[in-house]
């Protein structure tokens, strides 16, 4: 290797020298919790909810231990069905756009799921769906963060990703971070420097789990 060129790693490499550090800031979109609940097909947010509540899967129990032995640190999730905050708890994701099953009251700002009821336990009116179209700033402003500060990005599951991430992925490359993709790079990201290790979602995710 010459002067001046980069290190060459492959993709084991990568995953060891991850788990040297603070760990993985996953990006996962609608798609990954479809992959994780080894679902086959397209499904409506609720109903990937629903199915979510049925039983355990091995993606989300894989994610579970990876989050528990800091192998990922946080998830910034672009999906609405709400089933990786039910299943996981809220502490180590970000869900940008809410949980369309998830319920928050307009008085006391009381929060619940869809299967406790539709009233507020606390006043007893309606209580409004906890998701929105554009992120808060809050949300957006954590999400950011967490994406450029990482010393790993997973990416997985957007299909076809929002222009402004493409702004937010070059920042965390010029940072020094590395973004890797779990699919293939979309055309409109090409040219950024971001990687293809060439690992499934659930193939990465049993690498952390297992060391």
């Amino acid at each position: 290797m010459q002067r001046g060129e980069p290190p060459r790693h492959n993709s084991s490499r990568r995953l060891r020298d991850a788990l040297a550090g603070e760990g993985y800031v996953l990006l996962l979109g609608p798609m990954s919790i479809v992959e994780l609940l080894s679902l086959r097909g397209k499904y409506e947010p609720l109903e990937v909810y629903r199915r979510a509540l049925e039983g355990r899967a091995e993606g989300v129990e894989l994610l579970r231990q990876a989050l528990e032995n800091g192998s990922v640190r946080k998830i910034v999730y672009l999906g609405v069905d709400g089933a990786l905050p039910r299943l996981l708890g809220q502490d180590h994701i970000i869900d940008l756009y809410g949980s369309l099953p998830r319920l928050r009251c307009p008085r006391c700002g009381r929060k619940w799921w869809l299967e406790e009821g539709t009233v507020c336990p606390n006043c007893g009116i309606k209580g409004e769906r906890d998701s929105w179209e554009t992120p808060r700033s809050r949300l957006l402003s954590e999400a950011v963060y967490e994406l450029t500060t990482a010393e790993i990005v997973a990416v997985h599951g957007l299909g076809e990703p929002p222009i402004a991430l493409g702004a937010v992925l070059a920042i965390s490359v010029s940072r020094f971070t590395r973004v890797m993709f779990l699919e293939p790079v979309p055309r409109q990201l090409q040219g950024l420097g971001l990687e293809e290790p060439g690992k499934k979602l659930l193939e990465m995710l049993q690498e952390l789990v297992s060391g």
